[in-house]
């Protein structure tokens, strides 16, 4: 596999920028205030906010292996993902076997994801294909795949935290809005249900030097790490465990209005199988 590839190959030479849109950036904004669930303002927001910031991403992408196989072979990622038969014939303690028990306790998949953000899917429509296909394997399908890697859950605080660890990857400015505005609406919600808010910030800030020192993520070759222990994975790829997000969720499932709120139950990563990392 070839790790280099000229521009003009790959389509990359005439990647447009996208002009900054500062008032359906502030809509989207406060859209996503009120409603955490509605996905497709991130991606809006994003759009509003990209101008030319993602060229150094794309272009990284678009000459490591990972991102050479996904352009020349046209790889959806969804495919795999959404294979949930080969998921679950993958060893028990496996990130795909994990990824699995995810996407069916929250009842996803990454097709009906995707129907959910079409505003992305209009905008990625008028991007050359090399972009169009980076954004769709590394930000929109992956996005719960970092869930897993990272130990977080899908409640407000876990959005959050995963935005801001991937932001480190990806450098996506509407994820630094959401990360420098999503523990308001993180603290608003812990404080209906009378729960100490105060480290909120602290878990935030945790995972983004998680995302700072964990291995690039778009990078990945996803097919080929499915299988492998997911314990293991996470030392390997330096992803260390979110001690500040799990002490807040330990205080929320103690909390009697827990099971009526927005709070998921996610499997948290226990110390004691950490100690590679």
């Amino acid at each position: 596999m070839h790790s280099t590839a000229s521009n003009e190959v790959l389509g990359i030479g005439d990647y447009p920028a996208q002009r900054i849109q500062p008032l359906t950036a502030l809509l989207a904004a406060v859209r996503l205030f009120r409603n955490t669930q509605d996905t497709d303002q991130v991606g809006i927001l994003d759009i509003a906010l990209a101008g030319r910031s993602q060229r150094p991403v794309i272009d990284r992408f678009i000459r490591s292996a990972t991102g050479q196989a996904v352009i020349r072979e046209r790889f959806l990622l969804e495919k795999l993902l959404d294979d949930h038969d080969y998921l679950r014939g993958l060893p028990e303690n496996s990130l795909g076997r994990q990824y699995l028990a995810h996407m069916e306790r929250e009842g996803l998949t990454v097709q009906g994801l995707l129907d959910a953000t079409p505003a992305v899917t209009r905008y990625l429509a008028g991007r050359p294909e090399a972009v169009r296909l980076y954004y769709h394997h590394a930000v929109r399908c992956s996005h719960d795949l970092h869930h897993v890697l990272g130990g977080y859950g899908r409640d407000e605080l876990g959005e959050v935290c995963v935005l801001a660890m991937t932001y480190e990857h990806l450098k996506m400015r509407g994820y630094k809005v959401i990360v420098a505005v999503g523990p308001i609406a993180v603290r608003r919600e812990l404080r209906r249900l009378k729960i100490d808010s105060s480290d909120v910030g602290a878990a935030v800030q945790e995972a983004r030097r998680i995302g700072r020192e964990a291995e690039w993520f778009p990078g990945l070759e996803v097919g080929a790490i499915l299988g492998e222990d997911i314990e293991m994975l996470r030392g390997r790829l330096n992803i260390r465990q979110p001690v500040i997000y799990n002490r807040i969720i330990a205080r929320v499932r103690a909390n009697s209005a827990w099971q009526s709120g927005p709070w998921v139950d996610v499997p948290v990563r226990r110390p004691e199988t950490m100690s590679a990392i």
